[in-house]
C-alpha cells in the first residue's frame, strides 16, 4: 500500500465561503507545492470539498466555489504534487455540508429541540450558526454523497481519500431517522437518556451501527470506482461521548485510522497507542494544527519544539504526522511555515523513520471500549438536557495513562478488537461502563491464559463479578468517601485507619460473593461523619472520616496464575501524589518483572519496541509548555547484558552492570532520543 513509509503529511485547511469575490482569488498552486516539497512533505491532503459544501473542482454534482472562477484547483494540485513525487489524499467533507443543507432542507439533521443546526447562535458543539449538518440516514443525501464521490474519483487519479466528519453532532429526530428506527423496532425514538433502560441501550447501539453503515456506504462508493484508493474516515471523535456515535466499527470502513487532536502530549500518547492498536494498517495518522492552541487562533503558530514533539511522538508509535495549516481567505499561504519551520521539524524526525514499527514491549494495557462511552450514573435525563462534554469514560483511562507514564511503566492502549490477541501481563479496565458478550468472552480467555486484571468503578458484567468474586449492590449516597487499608493492603503506603485514602467521589458498594475463594480485602469503605451536600458538618471546611465499615473497597483475588483486583472507585482520577502512588503500587503489584526500569521524571515517556529482531528505546521529553528544559542524568535499565547506541549516528552510550540487567545512561535529553539496544551476553 502506498502509505508504507509515508510519515510526513500536510493539509491546508480551507473551509472558505464565497460571498466575497476576493475569497480564493490569490490562490497559487505552484507556490504551495514548492513549499511542500522544500519542507520534505511526502503526502498532501488536498481539499476537494469543504464544510461549506462548495467544490474545488468543476463539479457537475453540487456547486463549485465562485472565487475560483472555474479554475480547477483540485486538479491542478493533484498534477503539481504528482510531478514532485508527493502523494495526494482528497479531502471530502460529509455530513457537514452547508450547500446541501441550504438547497435541501429535508436533508437536515433535526436536534431534540426540533431545530436545525444553522438556527443556533453562539453555542458550542457546532451550534454557532456556521455549520449546516445533514443526516446520514437521509436516502437522498446519501445518493448525493455517492454521486459526488464517484464523480471526483472518475475525474482524477489520487492515492487516498479522507472522508471527514463521520460522526453524529446530535441525537437526530429527523423523519429519516424516525422512519428507520420505527421500521427496525416498531417504536418511536426514545427521548430519555437512561443507561439502565434496555430500550435506550438498544437505540444508542443502533445509532453507532447506523453511522458505521454510512461509513461503509461512503467507502464502498469510492472503491466501486477506484478499488486501489485508500479511505480514511475522521476518527478523532472516538475520544468523545456516545452522542457522536464514533466507535471502533468505523475502522472496518477505513484502510487506516487517523484524526485531528488539539490537546497536549498526554492526550497524544493515549490516542497514538489506541490508534496503533485498532488501525487496519500502519502507519496511522495523527493530525494536529499549526495554529496554537487550535484552528480558531488563525495567525498564531506553534513553536518548533511543540511541532517536533508532536511529530516524533507519532513517529515512534509508528504513526504519520499530518500538519493542519490554515489558508487565508484570499488563498494566500505563509511560505516560511514550510521553507523554515516544517523543514526543520521534518528534518529532525526523518532520520528516525527506518527504525520505527514492529511491536511495542509493554507491561500493561489499558482497554478503551469504544461502545461504552457513557457515564452509567447519568440516567433519567431528557435528551435535550444531556451533556456533550467528555466524561469519566475518557477521563479515567487518560488519568491512568498519566500515572503509568510518570512511573515509567511501559503500557499500551487497546481496543475491543485487540482483546483476543493481547498477550501482556495486565489488562486495566478503568471505569468501564458496559461490556458486550464477545468482549467478556475475550476477558475470560485472557484470565484463563494467566493474565491479571485491574478493574476500577463499575463491574459491568455478571461474568466479571464472578471472576472478581465481588458484586456491586449499589453506591454510596456520600459524594466524598474514604478507603481504610487493611493489614493486607500494604500497597496503600502512608494511609491508615486514622488517615484513610481520600476518594473525592462516591464509591460503589461491593459484596464478596459467598462462593468465591481466594478474595482478600485490601481496603474497606469509610464514610464522613455527616452526609455530604448538607449544612450539617463535623468540620466546617472538610468532611473528615468518621463511619468505618467492613464493606470491601479494594479487593484482590488469586485465581490460578491470575491476580484480579477491583477498586470501588476510579482511584486513578486522584490528584494528590500519595494517592497516585497508591494506584501505581496496586497496579505494579499485579505485574511481574518489568520490560525496563527508569529514573526518568514524570513528564518523560520511555517507549520500547522490537523490530526485525532488534530492540529500540525512545525517550520523549513531553513537557507541556515551551521552552522545554533539557534534562540530565536519565537512565534506563533493561534485563540482561546489552550495549546501546544513540541513533541515527550510532554513537555508543555509557552503560553499567546493574542488579538483574544493564543500566543505559542517556546524554542530555532535549526533545527526543532514539536508541538501539543490542544483546551482548555471548561476548
Amino acid at each position: 500500500m502506498w502509505t508504507k513509509g509515508n510519515y510526513r503529511r500536510n493539509l491546508m485547511d480551507m473551509h472558505i465561503d464565497d460571498w466575497n469575490e476576493e475569497f480564493l482569488s490569490r490562490i497559487n498552486v505552484q507556490e504551495y507545492v514548492d513549499a511542500l516539497e522544500d519542507a520534505g512533505v511526502q503526502c498532501a491532503m488536498v481539499k476537494a470539498k469543504s464544510h461549506t459544501g462548495l467544490c474545488y473542482w468543476p463539479a457537475e454534482i453540487g456547486r463549485m466555489h465562485r472565487g475560483l472562477k472555474g479554475y480547477d484547483f483540485f486538479g491542478e494540485m493533484v498534477k503539481a504534487c504528482h510531478e514532485k513525487g508527493i502523494a495526494v489524499i482528497a479531502y471530502y467533507s460529509q455530513i457537514f455540508d452547508n450547500w446541501a443543507y441550504d438547497q435541501h432542507p429535508d436533508w437536515r439533521l433535526v436536534a431534540p429541540d426540533g431545530k436545525n443546526f444553522r438556527e443556533y447562535r453562539g453555542l458550542g458543539w457546532f451550534r454557532s450558526g456556521r455549520y449546516g449538518i445533514c443526516c446520514p440516514n437521509n436516502p437522498d443525501y446519501r445518493a448525493y454523497v455517492r454521486a459526488n464521490l464517484q464523480e471526483l474519483n472518475r475525474k482524477y487519479d489520487f492515492e487516498g481519500m479522507f472522508l471527514d466528519m463521520t460522526f453524529w453532532t446530535e441525537v437526530c429526530y429527523c423523519p429519516s431517522c424516525r422512519k428507520r428506527y420505527l421500521a427496525e423496532t416498531g417504536r418511536e425514538i426514545p427521548r430519555v437518556v437512561d443507561w439502565q433502560d434496555p430500550v435506550w441501550q438498544d437505540f444508542a447501539q443502533r445509532r453507532e451501527e447506523w453511522l458505521a453503515e454510512f461509513a461503509r456506504f461512503s467507502t464502498e462508493s469510492v472503491k466501486a470506482v477506484k478499488p486501489q484508493v485508500t479511505v480514511e474516515h475522521q476518527f478523532s471523535m472516538i475520544a468523545t461521548s456516545w452522542v457522536n456515535g464514533s466507535t471502533e466499527l468505523l475502522t472496518e470502513a477505513s484502510d487506516y485510522s487517523g484524526g485531528d487532536y488539539y490537546g497536549g502530549y498526554l492526550q497524544q500518547s493515549f490516542i497514538n497507542k489506541y490508534y496503533r492498536s485498532v488501525s487496519a494498517s500502519l502507519p496511522f495518522v495523527y493530525h494536529t494544527g499549526r495554529c496554537d492552541p487550535e484552528l480558531a487562533f488563525h495567525t498564531t503558530t506553534k513553536t518548533e519544539e511543540q511541532l517536533i514533539l508532536h511529530a516524533i511522538t507519532a513517529l515512534v508509535h509508528d504513526g504519520a504526522f499530518l500538519l493542519v495549516d490554515a489558508l487565508n481567505p484570499d488563498g494566500t499561504i505563509v511560505p516560511e511555515v514550510y521553507h523554515d519551520l516544517m523543514k526543520r521539524v521534518y528534518g529532525f524526525t526523518r532520520p528516525y523513520e527506518p527504525y520505527v514499527g514492529g511491536k511495542l514491549k509493554t507491561d500493561a494495557a489499558i482497554w478503551f471500549p469504544s461502545r461504552a462511552k457513557h457515564n452509567p450514573e447519568l440516567n433519567g435525563i431528557d435528551v435535550r438536557d444531556k451533556s456533550m462534554d467528555p466524561d469519566i469514560f475518557i477521563e479515567a483511562p487518560v488519568a491512568m495513562t498519566s500515572i503509568l507514564r510518570e512511573n515509567n511503566v511501559p503500557f499500551h492502549v487497546i481496543g475491543s478488537k485487540n482483546l483476543r490477541e493481547y498477550d501482556g501481563q495486565l489488562l486495566i479496565l478503568s471505569n468501564v461502563a458496559s461490556i458486550r458478550e464477545e468482549e467478556m468472552d475475550a476477558l475470560e480467555a485472557f484470565v484463563a491464559r494467566g493474565g491479571s486484571l485491574y478493574v476500577s468503578g463499575p463491574i459491568a458484567h455478571p461474568r466479571l463479578e464472578k471472576l472478581l468474586g465481588v458484586r456491586v449492590v449499589g453506591r454510596t449516597d456520600h459524594e466524598f468517601t474514604y478507603m481504610d487499608p487493611t493489614p493486607a493492603g500494604g500497597e496503600l503506603k502512608g494511609f491508615s485507619a486514622l488517615a484513610p485514602l481520600t476518594v473525592p467521589r462516591f464509591q460503589y458498594l461491593g459484596e464478596i460473593l459467598p462462593e468465591a475463594e481466594g478474595v482478600e480485602t485490601l481496603a474497606t469503605l469509610t464514610l464522613p461523619w455527616t452526609m455530604t451536600g448538607t449544612d450539617q458538618f463535623s468540620a466546617i471546611h472538610s468532611n473528615p472520616p468518621g463511619i468505618h465499615t467492613d464493606r470491601p473497597a479494594i479487593t484482590r483475588r488469586q485465581l490460578g496464575q491470575s491476580q484480579l483486583m477491583w477498586t470501588a472507585a476510579p482511584l486513578e482520577l486522584s490528584q494528590p501524589y500519595m494517592s497516585r502512588q497508591a494506584v501505581k503500587n496496586l497496579v505494579c503489584g499485579l505485574m511481574g518483572e518489568p520490560v525496563f526500569r527508569s529514573n526518568a521524571p514524570k513528564f518523560v515517556e520511555i517507549l520500547c519496541w522490537e523490530k526485525e529482531g532488534k530492540t529500540y528505546l525512545a525517550a520523549l521529553n513531553e513537557q507541556e509548555e515551551s521552552p522545554v528544559v533539557p534534562l540530565d542524568d536519565i537512565w534506563v535499565q533493561v534485563p540482561g547484558k546489552v550495549r546501546a547506541r544513540l541513533l541515527p549516528e550510532g554513537t555508543p552510550l555509557q552503560t553499567e552492570t546493574a542488579e538483574g540487567g544493564t543500566k543505559i545512561h542517556l546524554p542530555k535529553l532535549y526533545l527526543a532520543q532514539v536508541m538501539a539496544v543490542e544483546n551482548c551476553e555471548a561476548e
